[in-house]
């Protein structure tokens, strides 16, 4: 069967970067692994994007993707980057926190392929009447940008996928490995965004501080933070216990499943062959169940 994130993007396994790093190198590294690498577009001058997409490719030759919250990105500068993609030949836009009317036609109609990021069934109706090419489900597990809502991976997805079958969905947060792979595959998801487990890898180079968060964090370990937003972060307690000052750094809830630093290439081998082992698994137990009832 044809995974249709991959056929969307051009990528060998269906594994979407976060925007967690403006960095072209660690870009570069999950896109040489098999995905599709992200850089993060709000915060850099436009001319200093244009440096970024150009060392990526320098560094590989591979599909990428530049992601922009709309909303955290200054107006006048993101209309210069929207048509920078354009001059550049992005292969993927990833855009979230805002309307997607507002720029998926322009992308798409330049050649790029376009995702949404989203909390709910009520964006994801916005999303696809915009004409995305996919939707990335963001749970309130995640440690990105959801806003008020705090709806779980195990309703999002079924949710969505039920609702717009027509759609590739890919889900965003809590995963970091084989069997949150499968998981989020057997309730409707085509492919899955990861942010937090990415930056903990070698190639990364997150601050120290960062890592050791995600390295300490237990389940209760992250809250959302206040704001328009909202992103999951270290709560102060716990990053005061870990750092003995009070920082909340942006995780995802799936770090208290993170216990290593790894080379981008190890966790990728472990989504894939850890999802294929996990779904096996599954699958031969059910089976048995099911036998059990003749």
């Amino acid at each position: 069967m044809t995974n249709r994130v991959c056929e969307l993007f051009g990528v060998r396994y269906p594994v979407v970067m976060g925007a967690i790093s403006q960095t072209p190198e660690l870009a570069a590294a999950i896109s040489n692994a098999g995905g599709l690498g992200c850089i993060a577009g709000a915060a850099a001058p436009t001319e200093q994007m244009r440096e970024k997409i150009r060392r990526f490719r320098e560094l590989s030759d591979k599909p990428f993707a530049i992601n922009f919250p709309i909303v955290l990105t200054p107006e006048k500068q993101l209309n210069e980057k929207m048509h920078l993609m354009l001059e550049e030949k992005v292969p993927v836009v990833i855009t979230s926190a805002g309307n997607p009317k507002l720029w998926t036609a322009f992308l798409k109609d330049g050649g790029c392929k376009v995702a949404h990021v989203l909390p709910t069934l009520y964006h994801a109706k916005k999303a696809v009447e915009a004409g995305v090419d996919a939707i990335i489900a963001e749970p309130a597990e995640s440690g990105g940008y959801r806003g008020e809502q705090e709806v779980s991976m195990m309703v999002l997805i079924p949710t969505i996928r039920r609702a717009f079958p027509q759609v590739p969905l890919i889900a965003a947060g809590a995963v970091a490995d084989g069997p949150g792979f499968a998981a989020v595959m057997a309730l409707g998801a085509e492919g899955v965004q990861l942010g937090t487990r990415f930056l903990a890898t070698v190639e990364a180079n997150a601050p120290e501080h960062t890592r050791k968060l995600i390295l300490a964090a237990i389940d209760t370990s992250t809250m959302s933070a206040e704001g328009r937003v909202k992103p999951r972060v270290s709560k102060p307690d716990f990053s005061m216990e870990v750092l003995g000052e009070k920082r909340q750094v942006q995780m995802g809830q799936v770090s208290a499943l993170i216990t290593d630093i790894k080379p981008v290439e190890a966790v990728m081998r472990e989504l894939i062959e850890g999802g294929f082992a996990a779904a096996r698994a599954s699958a031969d137990a059910l089976g048995e169940l099911a036998a059990a009832r003749v």
